[in-house]
């Protein structure tokens, strides 16, 4: 072996000598051996240990905090596109329901991605959500580089900047209108807590404090940008000035040339000899015929600037800059006086579009809120009442009950709702319609069902519907049909949100384009949840200085709970203690009260030259109408009577005629009503109150006729209900499940606005004075009023002749300031009303006294 490696080629004579020597040297001494190992193993790390600081370690923890980080950016952006579809489903169903729902999900990171993004964002912390994504990613990144990583100080200074993000947030956008809390629950919580206890003012002090703090956290980062910033513009200041001295130095070079040029030219003028003067003088009047050709001022250093004269060599070896400088000044005074024109005209412009100013009816209310949708209970329900077995097994009993009847069809398709599930079949070509319709009772009893419904044909459709109940029905929450995006982003004025249609699509009807609505329905079947529900939709939508309610509630307990919005939300006459109107015959002056208001509207919108309160509305906030003239914005008005037919049994005419008055005329002034009766009879709903109520919504009634009164078809007396309705317009018909609204969030959401700051009183309605028979004069000496004379001086004093002055003048009430005002018209001292403007005043300071002493 050894010789082998001597022949080889790769011989070397080193490595052979070190082959023969190092054997020869002694081995090493060993020594302490066991205190040396005692001591290797104690400072051996233990297992745990090794596996946290190893590199493997670190480099999959890092790489999956960044996926992590990763998904969470996906969903978020995912969230702030489509949360607004998902919200219903997140906020109702678990995440294994949502799996099961499949598509109906849009997030990108599916059922866990919309349930993180919705808790962490609309029921967490908000937009401060994307800080802690921020330091997952920061905590992985800094794993990956394998640098140290500060744990305790990057999740407190995370934590603490995510807390503000929230508040902050919370407060700037607390009172916006939007399907996603911005600053999450967390936020808008803690600001409710804050403006309750220490006002807005404190609540934004806090806001400041936590930005200092986190100021402060941060100011050493803070400081090294500001150093940066300040390095860089340095740098540029210094680049700057160098490219200045260049320029100088060039300028100069340059003017010492001139200067050089000028000296030869004053040299060979002064070897110029008195001898020859004459021939001197002729060049020079050469020289000022040439001026006056060129437009050459007389001044020579103007001259010489306007026209240097600069060797083409030293010219071309100037920069761009300095010949730029070296231009006609004239030109450039010229274009500053352009750039100042312009300035001037951009500020005149820009103050024009300042000085134009709007009229904000909410100004009054400005720190109101709506309130939160977490004042509604939040009810999970079952993403499918009927599960794909009990669906086939009716769709073959359905095809089955007609082929013994002789009726084939050739397509059936179901759509499953909360209450019902309807069945569209397609008869075959040759089947009339009418045969179907004649099957109603052999179907039903086919499929074992409570009672069905027959469409035929569905209209737009070219198929039949049927009707099914379901055997588990679903309750449809408020909360789902609050928060739903529909809901959140509709633009109508009086939106109504009843509950969902079959096809679970939130249905929202306007009730400015019904404009009068007639509910009827048999006791128990979700009429009074249908006008909770109803009531609770406008509350979400409209400012108190937008809209009222006039409630008439003659079994004085439905409507008690929203006696507490008397500040906010109620309209009343002025002398009534109640807001809520139970007694009957103070129904009848109510009622009549609205017709005085509706009469006074239309006289406003006459002298606005308007024909709709919209309008009117828009003009008045334009600023474009007087309020010097009685002007004033119209706020909506929207009468709500529960049971319509005790006030017939009890009032009759007294009650039929101004409500027949008010459907007829009311709509374009911004006032609408509300019916609802159990009893949908003939002698309560007649030809009058269904001529002018186009809306109708119809709970289950117990025979057909009654359908038939409030429908003009049958329908109603088939429904299963609890809620179940159907919701007729124009001529169109939608079954809908009423969404349900308990009496505790009733009750939670009077007392959210009544803790608010509202209005002084309710909103007065003007008081109905009766007509006179004529007995007895108002203009009779002995009839007038104790104020009469101290009224007409204050009228004639200040030229201003209304009931509503006199009203604020002397607190009284309307009708008496009324009678003062009709005996001052007798008196002849005042003129005729004319609409909502006021009164002339017909008589000076000393005509009222000669009257008055002679009345004496």
């Amino acid at each position: 072996m050894r010789s082998d490696n001597i022949l080889s080629d790769n011989f070397d004579p080193d490595v052979l000598d070190r082959e023969y020597k190092e054997p020869s040297q002694p081995a090493p001494r060993k020594r302490n051996t066991t205190r040396q190992a005692a001591a290797k193993k104690e400072s051996k790390p233990g297992a745990i240990s090794r596996f946290i600081h190893d590199k493997r370690t670190r480099l999959f923890v890092g790489i999956a905090m960044i996926c992590w980080a990763a998904y969470l950016i996906i969903v978020t952006l995912s969230y702030f596109t489509h949360g607004a579809d998902d919200q219903s489903a997140t906020i109702n169903l678990s995440i294994s329901e949502m799996a099961q729902r499949g598509d109906e999900i849009n997030n990108a990171g599916g059922p866990i991605g919309a349930f993180l993004s919705q808790s962490a964002i609309s029921n967490g912390i908000g937009i401060g959500a994307l800080v802690i994504i921020y330091y997952f990613l920061a905590l992985g990144w800094g794993l990956l580089h394998k640098g140290k990583v500060g744990f305790w100080s990057l999740t407190m200074k995370s934590l603490i900047v995510a807390i503000t993000v929230s508040i902050v947030t919370g407060l700037v956008t607390y009172k916006a209108h939007s399907w996603v809390f911005w600053g999450g629950i967390h936020g808008y919580e803690v600001n409710t807590f804050l403006m309750s206890h220490i006002g807005v003012t404190g609540a934004i002090l806090v806001s400041i404090l936590l930005v200092a703090l986190v100021a402060s956290i941060y100011l050493n980062e803070l400081r090294l940008l500001y150093v940066a910033y300040r390095k860089r513009v340095d740098e540029h200041r210094r680049r700057v000035e160098a490219e200045r001295a260049a320029a100088e130095e060039s300028r100069r070079k340059v003017e010492e040339s001139l200067k050089e040029s000028a000296e030869i030219v004053d040299n060979s003028r002064n070897e110029v000899t008195r001898e020859s003067s004459v021939q001197l003088e002729n060049k020079t009047l050469d020289f000022e015929d040439y001026a006056n050709d060129n437009n050459v001022d007389d001044n020579p250093a103007d001259t010489y600037k306007t026209e240097p004269e600069i060797d083409d060599d030293i010219y071309d070896t100037l920069d761009d800059e300095t010949k730029d400088d070296i231009q006609d000044e004239p030109e450039a005074t010229d274009n500053n006086e352009d750039v100042s024109m312009t300035v001037n005209e951009g500020e005149i412009e820009e103050a024009d579009e300042i000085a134009t100013d709007t009229y904000d009816p909410t100004a009054e209310l400005s720190r109101y809120h709506f309130p939160s949708i977490e004042l509604l209970n939040n009810i999970q329900v079952k993403a499918n009442s009927v599960d794909q077995q009990e669906m086939e097994e009716n769709k073959e009993r359905i095809t089955s009950t007609l082929s013994n009847y002789s009726i084939p069809i050739s397509h059936i398709e179901a759509t499953v709702g909360p209450t019902v599930t309807l069945y569209e079949i397609v008869p075959a070509e040759g089947v009339r319609i009418a045969k179907i319709k004649r099957l109603e009772d052999d179907i039903a009893l086919s499929l074992a069902a409570l009672g069905i419904r027959i469409i035929a044909p569905i209209p737009g459709k070219g198929t039949i519907g049927i009707e099914v109940p379901n055997k588990e029905p679903q309750m449809v929450p408020i909360r789902s049909i609050i928060s739903s995006r529909k809901f959140q982003e509709c633009n109508y004025e009086l939106p109504m949100a009843m509950g969902s249609t079959i096809s679970k699509d939130v249905f929202i009807a306007d009730l400015t384009k019904m404009p009068h609505v007639l509910v009827a329905g048999a006791t128990g079947q979700g009429k009074s949840v249908g006008l909770n529900t109803i009531i609770a939709s406008l509350l979400y939508k409209k400012h108190p200085a937008e809209l009222k309610f006039v409630l008439v509630d003659p079994k004085m307990v439905e409507f008690s709970l929203y006696s507490k919005l008397e500040r906010h939300y109620l309209a009343k006459l002025p002398d009534e203690n109640e807001a809520i109107i139970t007694d009957p015959m103070k129904v009848v002056a109510t009622l009549n009260s609205l017709c005085v208001e509706m009469d006074n509207r239309y006289a406003l919108l006459k002298d606005a030259n308007v024909r709709t309160i919209k309008e009117y509305n828009n003009k008045f906030i334009q600023r474009r109408l007087n309020p010097e003239k009685g002007h004033r914005y119209l706020p909506y008005i929207v009468i709500i009577v529960d049971e319509f037919g005790d006030l017939i049994m009890m009032a009759g005419k007294e009650v039929e005629t101004p409500i027949a008055r008010i459907a007829q005329k009311a709509r374009a002034v911004g006032m609408h009503m509300i019916l609802a009766t159990q009893r949908p009879s003939t002698n309560v709903i007649t030809g009058i109150i269904k001529a002018n109520f186009p809306g109708r919504i119809a709970f289950r009634v117990s025979q057909m006729v009654d359908s038939r009164t409030i429908l003009d078809r049958t329908g109603a007396n088939q429904l299963i209900g609890k809620g179940d309705m159907l919701f007729s317009h124009n001529g169109e018909m939608e079954r809908v499940q009423c969404a349900f609204i308990s009496t505790e969030e009733v009750e939670a959401i009077c007392d959210a606005i009544d803790e608010q700051v509202g209005y002084p009183n309710a909103y007065p309605l003007p008081d109905y004075v009766p007509e006179s028979d004529g007995s007895t004069s108002l203009g009779a000496v002995n009839d007038r009023d104790p104020l009469f004379e101290e009224a007409a001086r204050f009228i004639v004093t200040s030229s201003t002749a209304s009931t509503s002055s006199l009203q604020r003048r002397y607190s009284i009430g309307y009708n008496r300031a009324g009678k003062i005002m009709d005996q001052l018209e007798a008196a002849g001292i005042v003129g005729p009303a004319s609409g909502a403007k006021p009164r002339q005043v017909l008589v000076d300071s000393l005509q009222l006294e000669r009257m008055l002493e002679i009345t004496a």
